[in-house]
């Protein structure tokens, strides 16, 4: 946080010195970007889990709370994920369960198509594949946007 801080500053002192604003859009869009990339990283991992792992049949048990012992601002982080059970023996899901719509993700005693990851002991369901794929082009198209708005502001001499 404290680089950010810092970047944004030097960005700041760049812009009233050479009366450009193009240096402050820069930083603003550039921390954009990496967190975006960042992202992208993550969800490449994932997808990688994603296909080391092999499809199963199973259902859905229940959404239950799971605790991290990581502290974010002071407090544990709680959050909810899905268990389903697979041959007899439940696995949590990769990702936290979705909160909103969660009546039409999670209906129990209907069997679905699983991607279960015996290594990591967790499985991933249809709407964490979904989210496998669809985040990385996501990502792409968002740092190809930013990038574009940057060499506009550049050749506009802003």
């Amino acid at each position: 946080m404290d680089f950010v801080i810092i970047y944004i500053i030097i960005a700041v002192f760049l812009s009233i010195l050479t009366r450009r604003i193009f240096f402050l859009v820069f930083a603003v869009l550039s921390i954009f970007i990496l967190i975006a990339l960042a992202l992208n990283l993550y969800f490449c991992y994932m997808t990688a889990g994603l296909l080391l792992s092999k499809r199963r049949k199973g259902r859905f048990i229940r959404v239950e709370e799971e605790r991290e012992d990581t502290q974010l601002f002071g407090e544990n982080i709680v959050f909810k994920v899905a268990v389903y059970e697979v041959d007899g023996t439940e696995y949590r899901s990769v990702f936290p369960a979705e909160g909103l719509f969660d009546i039409f993700f999670y209906r129990s005693k209907k069997m679905c198509t699983l991607w279960l990851n015996k290594k990591h002991g967790k499985v991933f369901d249809v709407y964490n594949v979904m989210s496998c794929i669809a985040w990385p082009v996501f990502s792409a198209a968002f740092c190809a946007g930013l990038v574009y708005v940057l060499t506009v502001v550049y050749r506009l001499g802003l």
